[in-house]
């Protein structure tokens, strides 16, 4: 999305948090491939609609640079007096000058990572840090490493290994009534509050992608159970009916890296 789209919205900011209905819009940035069900499950993971607005309105800024006309279109019919205002401000930047790109603007900017606010650090840094990252963590990923950035040694490994034969005649006991239970918001969001950084890891071996765990980050700065919470939803959105208890359990006994007793309590039926 372009710079002026941003401060657009930006400025208008209190009336759209205010106005808008969020599932009353996003059914029309699906269908022109704006938003994803991924987006449509963190958007409605908030509890309450200004929440959800702000959220909505936080990954819009992230997409590419239809994004903001669609958005519009979006708003024409429900928010007449919101698309006027909008589509007013747009015309009216198209005739100011817009300020330079800086030399550390980069082509991924606008990719998926949501402005900050001042006094946080702006998305070009945070992707510049990101990438920095980048490397060390896929490396640590591939090799099996879990709650550290560096490779296993071959002792550890070996550790890991009689570890996981111990562990492997020790399935947790879930009823049939629990393990085929679709997964709640509520277990999730306790789910996330037990985890730590192993999290990154675990997003991968969900089949995740790294672009979403930044994505994650992004989302959620400085608020690491917000982060987790985000990748667990993401990943109950993706798996759709499939996103059972069992099927959670079952992904994170296999994972190793994850102590059993953080997540007995799925288990037990509601």
């Amino acid at each position: 999305m372009e710079e002026r789209h941003k401060k657009i919205l930006r400025k208008k900011y209190t009336a759209l948090t205010r106005d808008v209905r969020p599932d009353e819009v996003m059914d029309y940035l699906i269908q022109e491939d704006i938003f994803d069900f991924n987006d449509i499950e963190l958007v409605r993971a908030e509890k309450v609609t200004k929440l959800q607005v702000e959220k909505l309105l936080s990954i819009l800024v992230t997409r590419g640079p239809n994004a903001f006309s669609v958005f519009l279109e979006a708003l024409k019919d429900r928010y007449s007096w919101l698309y006027e205002d909008l589509k007013k401000a747009d015309e009216e930047s198209k005739n100011q000058p817009q300020p330079r790109p800086s030399h550390d603007d980069t082509s991924t900017s606008e990719a998926r990572h949501p402005e900050q606010e001042t006094g946080k650090p702006s998305s070009d840094q945070l992707i510049t840090h990101a990438g920095q990252e980048r490397d060390t963590r896929e490396k640590a990923v591939v090799q099996g490493a879990g709650r550290g950035s560096r490779p296993l040694t071959d002792e550890e490994k070996v550790a890991r290994g009689v570890a996981k034969m111990k562990l492997s005649n020790q399935r947790m006991e879930v009823s049939s009534e629990a393990a085929q239970q679709r997964v709640t918001e509520k277990q999730l969001n306790m789910l996330a509050g037990k985890l730590g950084r192993e999290w990154e890891n675990l997003a991968i071996y969900l089949d995740l992608t790294k672009a979403d765990v930044d994505r994650f980050k992004a989302d959620n700065l400085y608020n690491t159970r917000s982060q987790i919470f985000a990748m667990l939803m993401a990943w109950r959105a993706k798996k759709g009916s499939a996103a059972t208890v069992g099927t959670l359990i079952r992904n994170l006994e296999d994972f190793d890296d994850i102590e059993l007793d953080k997540f007995t309590f799925l288990s037990q039926t509601k």
